[in-house]
């Protein structure tokens, strides 16, 4: 994908369309209390605080070590799981995203942590059973409604470098910012055709169990909600498949996209 492309979709990608984030009902009180600000946009959201009347990145209602902010996600986008590589069978379990390790979950439980693509969210930020029953009560999660997670931050992390504000209570420089980055899941595109087909070494197809009318990509290909892939059976472009049609094969453990010419 040419660089301008890249920037064009990116332009047009907003966030709000795939998840819903809002703040707990006790997090809205907090934001009330300590004249913080909550400002949404296309890329997430934002959390602005009044300065104090001399300045310097002092919050002007002090902010405690252990207040933390509470925001309930939602998936909004019904084939988030399609085109993610979270694995099918977790869906409706509770994911936690927080700068701070839960009591309830072991000490490798991951923290929000890492701002790019290297550490996405994966399904080891699921809550255990317990965690799960807690955080319902304390989050005062509504039955009845399908929650994908739950982003909390806290003033202090469990590291120096996941910390909001310094050790004097001052917002620290450049300001902290968290990413959720979700891997794109990859699939083996399958085409299935009416007639035979004919495929050379050089196609980016070849037979699936040798059967002339079902072909298969050679490798796995990240599946989006937007984009393309260029691949090619003799030299003519092959359309790529939507991510609504995604075909788990349980003997193989492979997942397939079906596309049908």
């Amino acid at each position: 994908m040419s660089e301008t492309e890249q920037l064009r979709q990116l332009k047009e990608y907003d966030s709000r369309f795939i998840l819903d984030i809002v703040p707990s009902e006790d997090t809205m009180d907090r934001l009330n209390g300590h004249s913080l600000l909550l400002k949404r946009n296309s890329t997430g959201f934002t959390i602005w605080y009044k300065e104090a009347v001399e300045g310097h990145n002092q919050p002007s209602v002090a902010l405690d070590d252990n207040l933390f902010l509470t925001f309930l996600v939602r998936i909004k986008d019904p084939l988030f799981y399609n085109y993610t590589e979270l694995i099918l069978e977790n869906a409706g379990k509770l994911f936690y995203l927080s700068n701070r390790k839960p009591d309830t979950e072991i000490s490798s439980f991951p923290l929000l942590d890492k701002a790019d693509m290297d550490h996405p969210v994966d399904d080891k930020f699921i809550l255990s059973a317990d965690g799960m029953k807690k955080e319902k009560v304390q989050s005062r999660l509504k039955g009845g409604v399908n929650y994908f997670g739950v982003i909390r931050i806290f003033m202090k992390g469990d590291k120096n470098s996941l910390h909001i504000t310094d050790t004097q209570g001052k917002a620290v420089s450049p300001a902290k910012k968290f990413i959720l980055a979700f891997q794109n899941r990859s699939t083996i595109w399958r085409y299935i055709y009416n007639t035979p087909q004919q495929v050379k070494p050089a196609d980016d197809l070849l037979l699936e169990n040798g059967n002339p009318r079902i072909l298969v990509t050679k490798k796995i290909h990240p599946l989006t909600r937007s984009g393309f892939i260029s691949l090619k059976l003799d030299k003519d472009e092959l359309p790529n498949p939507t991510v609504s049609m995604i075909k788990p094969d349980q003997s193989t453990h492979k997942i397939f996209s079906e596309i049908y010419m």
